[in-house]
């Protein structure tokens, strides 16, 4: 074997050990991040921050890896998981401030940052409904107002292609928020309707 291609396999091996570990951590954040958001839904706070912690710890295991050959940030398993990370993130930012705040910025870029607050979308309607089944109804339109305004801002993107298609599923939960007020408004008059599952 010539010494150039030696010198060739020697670089594939050591990006094919490195592309195993960014791929392996960010498996690992898609399912911790998953995690955080059904703490958050139990109001468990202290087990959140720790699952939040955890994912960190992830992603500085990535980032020597990433040094060495920054084009596998783009690997699937690694651009999945920052999404779910930011998604994860703007769930916390909403229950605790009512608004979708500032987050890591190493989930900032904009198909990260965009497609994560589509997705938290989804979950806010998720905690609005739990919210107004406990009595909280005033949880449904503050959870109306705010996607509400996501989709509007929003707009002025043009989104196309993957983007377009978390836009859409966004539209569709602001569509249930909706809905969900109609019923609640409708329990004034009639206390025996229920408030419909979201889809």
């Amino acid at each position: 074997m010539n010494t150039v291609l030696q010198a060739v396999g020697k670089k594939y091996g050591e990006r094919e050990a490195a592309r195993r570990i960014v791929c392996s951590r960010g498996d690992e954040i898609i399912r911790t991040a998953k995690k955080v958001i059904f703490a958050l839904h139990r109001d468990d706070f202290s087990q959140a921050t720790n699952l939040l912690k955890e994912i960190d710890a992830s992603l500085k295991a990535c980032a020597q890896p990433l040094r060495s050959f920054p084009d596998l940030s783009g690997e699937g398993p690694f651009v999945g998981g920052l999404e779910e990370f930011a998604e994860a993130q703007l769930f916390l930012s909403y229950i605790k401030t009512g608004k979708l705040g500032m987050i890591d910025k190493r989930t900032t870029s904009p198909l990260t940052y965009i497609g994560g607050m589509c997705d938290a979308t989804g979950e806010i309607v998720r905690y609005a409904m739990r919210q107004a089944t406990n009595g909280n109804h005033q949880a449904v339109t503050d959870a109306f107002l705010i996607v509400e305004s996501v989709i509007t801002d929003l707009l002025d993107f043009d989104l196309t292609g993957y983007l377009r298609t978390k836009f859409d599923q966004a539209k569709r939960n602001l569509r249930q928020l909706e809905q969900m007020q109609y019923d609640l408004s409708r329990r004034v008059t009639n206390p025996k309707s229920e408030i419909p599952n979201p889809k």
